[in-house]
């Protein structure tokens, strides 16, 4: 690595500068320094303060260009410097206008550096948040139960690596058991078995409980009750279908209470292309009507409480409704029509509701 910075630095002296803080880092961790350690080290490096936050805390640790520690806290009401702006995502709240990386289950380290950036700045805050990620792994006695928790949600894994995941979570094979799929970038609010796993839709956290009531988070999908630990997967399956379904009116769904209509949305992900209708609403989407409209048109709203949601008149409203059936192949003004609007309207959630942009 040395020799390689010293040519570098005779090509381009940047990057000879980022190969010199990776080696930084890398001597930290090979030699297990604690997270202080690492805090110090950055801040000695980058010549500026550098704070660090732990998810579910509101003041995080700060640590000094000298390595000495500071009063806690976050960076609120540092001034910035004017080459900052966030090398990573920002951490919300008072880290604003300071160069931030976010990483892990919402961590976040941050330097308050005044004036222009320097060259290495984001470097020493990717390096720093990784060194503190390996850090983290290596303390981390929660592997197992999430290592667990992935094999019960696995299809390729065996009965017998299901049966030992679920005796590791201790699992009753008499109690009812409930997966429930909770947004990846939101908290668990109850102690609960769980991982961060990647699903079709995106990346979700997945928590296998016991609990009489498993909404253990603001927002959730819960799954159908499994009785033995191959039936799990199959209570996933199902809170997936519910946490896409959720939204501000309804934020924790039930797999139970969409009763038979669970089986068809199951089937429909299995479709390589959307039905027919819900390609047709997608075309309605695309003019003046909107997903609540649509939902209180099903729910067999009328045109005056339609055109009062839309902010129109009652007959400009008369005249939408009217070119509804053009729209979607079939009439939305008749009991069966309502009918297939409402399905068609959950089919849509299903099909686009993707939770990546999340976190």
């Amino acid at each position: 690595m040395r020799e390689l910075a010293g040519r570098l630095a005779a090509l381009d002296p940047a990057a000879s500068e980022n190969l010199r803080v990776i080696a930084y880092f890398d001597r930290l961790v090979d030699g297990r320094v604690g997270a202080e350690g690492m805090l110090r080290g950055a801040a000695v490096l980058s010549g500026t303060t550098v704070g660090r936050l732990v998810a579910g805390r509101e003041t995080g640790r700060r640590f000094g260009a000298d390595g000495a520690a500071l009063p806690d806290g976050g960076p609120a009401g540092g001034s910035k410097g004017a080459g900052s702006g966030g090398s990573g995502s920002s951490g919300g709240g008072g880290l604003a206008g300071w160069p931030s990386v976010t990483f892990g289950e919402g961590e976040v380290v941050w330097l308050e550096r005044v004036g222009e950036a320097h060259a290495n700045d984001a470097m020493i805050l990717e390096r720093l948040a990784i060194s503190l990620s390996v850090l983290s792994q290596r303390l981390d006695t929660a592997a197992p139960t999430r290592r667990a928790v992935e094999v019960l949600l696995l299809g390729d894994s065996t009965e017998a690596e299901r049966q030992e995941a679920a005796d590791r979570l201790g699992l009753a094979l008499h109690a009812a058991v409930r997966a429930v799929a909770v947004p990846a970038v939101m908290r668990v609010d109850r102690p609960a078995a769980q991982a961060v796993v990647a699903s079709r839709f995106g990346v979700v956290r997945a928590v296998i409980t016991t609990l009489e009531h498993p909404a253990v988070a603001e927002r959730a999908g819960v799954g159908i009750a499994a009785y033995t630990p191959d039936e799990v997967r199959e209570s996933w399956r199902s809170a997936l279908v519910a946490l896409r379904l959720a939204d501000d009116e309804h934020p924790v769904v039930w797999a139970e209470s969409l009763g038979p209509l669970l089986g068809l949305a199951e089937a429909e992900d299995q479709r390589a292309t959307p039905p027919p209708d819900v390609a047709a609403l997608d075309r309605a989407l695309g003019t003046h009507w909107t997903e609540p409209l649509l939902r209180d048109l099903a729910a067999g709203a009328s045109r005056r409480a339609l055109a009062a949601r839309a902010g129109v008149h009652h007959s400009t409203m008369g005249a939408r409704v009217h070119e509804l059936p053009g729209l979607l192949g079939f009439d939305p003004a008749t009991p069966l029509g309502r009918t297939r609007l409402d399905v068609a309207l959950l089919l849509h959630r299903l099909a686009s509701t993707r939770f990546d942009g999340e976190g």
